[in-house]
């Protein structure tokens, strides 16, 4: 019996194009002063499922040179769906699970642009539909950054998405009630990305208590803390300050986001007068402070 040997370098080419390599998982890199994970997939018009409209890859236009979904909606207020005529023209897209990790980040961003045949947008232009992960638990969002004929940023931050670790679809829609008949819409959509501080840092430091008592001096800071949770973590360095020195430090322990934290500064003894907390002290691209005084106390006994 004859046997016949072939190479397995034949086959290859062939096994490549039965079997098509999956997508790279989004990868998270430095972009300035943030960290970024690019969400190129969400420009893709095959993931998404339009109803009363059409979606695309957008040719003539592209957000900062990346990937970009166009959506036109022809309104219409005789057709759609027979019992709503002026509907809500709308698509929706399923997140990969390599595109879940909303909780990381601290900023859903991406670039928008628009033109009508109308000369202005009404005020409610284009809907923005975070699903975490049934409609019980949307966070909607009217897209009113929007100018026509210019690119937008639209900037969502997380904390303002509810139930975001189950982040499972996005949709966009408009309700046609908003535009007249035969009015032709398009929307440009991309530069995706989820966003976060690179660094950690304060996005916000304000005094709750802007006057303290000097027999118990309780202060109390709003803060929004941003950058990498490992970071955070291992607290904010923070000071008092008053009449040119620094008279009391410590670390505080924080989380990041936005929060109110409490420092009792009575066992520092500070004599009434103007303060100042001061966050990050001694690293000025850092550093943020806030001013607080202390009076005497009308409970106070009078030294003797």
């Amino acid at each position: 019996m004859k046997r016949t040997h072939l190479r397995l370098s034949a086959f290859i080419p062939a096994m490549l194009l039965a079997c098509p390599l999956s997508p790279a998982a989004p990868k998270v890199v430095r972009e300035g002063a943030d960290e970024a994970m690019h969400l190129d997939g969400l420009a893709d018009p095959n993931r998404w499922g339009p109803s009363e409209c059409m979606v695309s890859a957008s040719k003539d236009l592209k957000a900062g040179g990346r990937p970009t979904l166009h959506m036109h909606i022809p309104v219409d207020h005789k057709g759609g769906e027979a019992n709503y005529p002026i509907g809500w023209p709308r698509a929706y897209l399923k997140l990969a699970d390599d595109e879940k990790r909303w909780g990381d980040f601290e900023r859903f961003e991406f670039l928008l642009h628009a033109t009508m045949t109308r000369p202005t947008p009404p005020r409610k232009a284009l809907n923005l539909q975070i699903i975490c992960p049934d409609r019980a638990r949307t966070t909607q969002r009217n897209l009113d950054e929007l100018r026509l004929g210019q690119w937008v940023k639209v900037s969502v931050p997380i904390r303002e998405i509810a139930n975001v670790g189950e982040t499972a679809r996005l949709g966009l829609n408009i309700s046609e009630s908003d535009y007249r008949h035969g009015e032709q819409l398009d929307f440009r959509l991309g530069a995706f990305r989820l966003a976060r501080a690179a660094e950690f840092g304060l996005a916000e430091l304000a005094v709750l208590s802007r006057v303290l008592y000097a027999d118990r001096a309780i202060l109390k800071l709003r803060l929004d803390a941003v950058g990498p949770t490992g970071e955070v973590g291992k607290g904010l360095p923070l000071a008092v300050r008053g009449g040119g020195k620094t008279l009391h430090e410590q670390t505080v322990p924080v989380q990041r986001g936005r929060q109110t934290v409490t420092i009792d500064l009575t066992a520092a003894k500070l004599p009434p007068g103007t303060y100042e907390a001061v966050a990050f002290p001694g690293e000025k691209a850092r550093q943020k402070a806030a001013a607080f005084r202390i009076v005497e106390s009308p409970w106070q006994e009078a030294p003797q």
